[in-house]
């Protein structure tokens, strides 16, 4: 006899709608309350930091809003919708997502999470409206699940959290790798305190230096463009001509979920792609505010593709680590912003040519090297934390579905 009971959503807790701040009310943003958006749902369990942040006035206009710790959220509108978060702290979420506050007696909220994780698909059929789909709150109650008795629920949810935590330890662990790389570009490419042939930092050592376009830099460097340093691959392929043929697609939903690509039949994947060539460096043209620069460090298989919404940058020899800092700091991103065009700002886009004619400054060549070196077994230990990730990610998403349907019994 099944255990399984089938309930609405309305009846797991209450359900709240986020809501923005008025315009017109001064001082409601940069506050310590997180303010979550879809932007900020990119692959992460638990939302514990945000783009925005509200103040005690702007928590005042939407006070009805804010969700306590232990909630779970979900994207209703447009192409983000269906994606499901933990909320970490107390918070408000924009109009663009609902939130359950989990009847704990019941329920416990991380089973709930599960149980909506894969249902991505079944809410985006669920909604209406053509231009901009839409799954009301009214809907989004009615929606129903099949959960298992409480003891199962708690089972279940420690056993895929324990996966999702080591998950998460490995992208805290990423994001600290990444944080000491830009520190040392800053260093070396930012205040020119790079070792001099002596090993002693550049600048302040009395070196050498003159005036460039970009302000003053070393003497022997030179003012040049993002093209200077690598090649523009634009190999493209149409997987659905072979349809049985497995591929490792990096797509942009691929890298919003934790950048794992994933393996794909060529018959599921609908349009051109680029080939992926080894040791290269995507970076999605759409929506720079948003930065999507994905480092394909090593050989990632013969038949890894990307979606052309990515430019496929090779580097140059020994350049690797320079060429992906370069792309992920402060000022590139920036430029890419001010250089990206379109009709809305969740469309924009920027042009490859505009891309790889941003300004640089263009070091050295063996000042490059020696810092692709400085940074290679960081890149490693990135790369190795993504893999383990991907793999964890497939053995949580195997087992999901056996333990949610009683097909697999814990105790």
């Amino acid at each position: 006899m099944s255990q399984l009971e089938t309930v609405e959503l309305e009846s797991v807790g209450r359900i709240v709608t986020g809501k923005t701040p008025p315009s017109s009310i001064e001082g409601a943003f940069g506050g310590d309350v997180p303010f979550i958006t879809p932007s900020d749902m990119d692959g992460r369990k638990w939302i514990d930091t945000t783009d925005r942040y509200l103040t005690e006035v702007g928590v005042s206009t939407v006070k009805s809003s804010l969700v306590p710790k232990g909630a779970v959220a979900v994207s209703c509108i447009g192409s983000d919708m269906g994606k499901v978060v933990m909320v970490a702290k107390d918070s408000v979420t924009n109009q663009q997502i609902n939130s359950i506050i989990v009847d704990e007696a019941r329920y416990v909220p991380e089973y709930i999470y599960y149980v909506l994780l894969p249902r991505q698909k079944e809410l985006k059929d669920l909604a209406s409206g053509s231009a901009t789909p839409i799954l009301s709150k009214g809907l989004f109650s009615r929606v129903t699940v099949d959960l298992l008795p409480f003891h199962s629920q708690q089972a279940i949810a420690e056993i895929l959290s324990s996966l999702d935590e080591k998950i998460e330890l490995n992208r805290k662990q990423n994001r600290s790798l990444e944080a000491i790389a830009q520190a040392l570009f800053k260093r070396w490419f930012v205040e020119f305190e790079f070792p001099d042939e002596n090993g002693r930092p550049y600048r302040s050592s009395g070196g050498a230096m003159q005036p460039s376009e970009l302000g003053e830099i070393p003497v022997g460097w030179e003012v040049g463009c993002i093209g200077d340093f690598v090649e523009h691959k634009k190999d493209g392929i149409n997987p659905g001509d072979q349809p049985d043929e497995l591929f490792f697609h990096f797509s942009i939903p691929n890298f919003d979920d934790g950048q794992a690509a994933k393996p794909e039949l060529g018959g599921t994947i609908l349009s051109n792609k680029y080939l992926v060539a080894p040791d290269s460096i995507l970076v999605s043209k759409l929506n720079p505010r948003f930065p999507r620069i994905w480092p394909v460090f090593g050989v990632p298989g013969e038949r890894s593709v990307c979606s052309t919404e990515f430019q496929v940058l090779s580097p140059g020899e020994g350049a690797f680590g320079f060429v992906l800092c370069l792309l992920k700091s402060p000022l590139v991103a920036s430029e890419m912003v001010s250089r990206a065009s379109g009709t809305s700002g969740s469309h924009q886009r920027i042009n490859p040519d505009d891309l790889l004619s941003i300004e640089v400054i263009k070091p050295m060549e063996d000042v490059i090297e020696r810092f692709h070196l400085a940074v290679l077994d960081g890149i490693r230990k990135a790369q190795a934390n993504l893999e383990q990730n991907r793999v964890l990610g497939e053995v949580r998403d195997t087992l999901l579905p056996k333990l949610m349907s009683g097909e697999l019994r814990v105790a």
